[in-house]
């Protein structure tokens, strides 16, 4: 700017603007060049991303998993997602090691109508759901124990 006033041409004040520009966009590049995987995001190493699926495969309510996705945040922080088929049998049985079934027995045999039934099959099957939630809530405090970098675990039923 000083030149351009200095010799009455605006020729140097724009060749200024020119190379500002320039060492802007230079330096937007470097910048977008050297963070593109933390901003897209990209997959975690297969050898990190087989371990937690053989950990989450390993628990006893978990029959398979599908549609894992394993994605790597930057600063060793992963975000992990699987949706799980659930073992309906081995959540009923934890739920019903937690019962008395002499007692489950007893209320059964007392039964008259099909309300009677249909509202005691309603409770308990509000209480296993309630149990399947805190089973996916113990399997992901599992993972994230053994795995520090999940720092975000996104597991769902299917």
């Amino acid at each position: 700017m000083g030149l351009s006033s200095y010799s009455g041409s605006p020729i140097p004040d724009a060749v200024g603007s020119l190379l500002v520009g320039c060492m802007l966009g230079g330096v937007a590049s470097f910048i977008i060049y050297t963070n593109v995987a933390a901003l897209v995001g990209r997959s975690i190493r297969q050898e990190n991303l087989d371990r937690i699926n053989a950990e989450l495969e390993s628990d006893i309510m978990i029959r398979a998993i599908h549609d894992v996705k394993g994605i790597d945040m930057g600063n060793s922080l992963v975000r992990y997602k699987a949706e799980m088929d659930f073992d309906g049998r081995e959540l009923t049985r934890v739920y019903l090691d937690k019962q008395d079934l002499n007692i489950l027995l007893e209320e059964v045999k007392t039964f008259q109508t099909i309300d009677e039934l249909e509202a005691f099959l309603l409770k308990h099957g509000e209480n296993i759901v309630d149990l399947m939630g805190g089973e996916i809530d113990r399997i992901e405090m599992k993972l994230r124990k053994k795995f520090p970098e999940i720092r975000h675990c996104d597991l769902e039923i299917l």
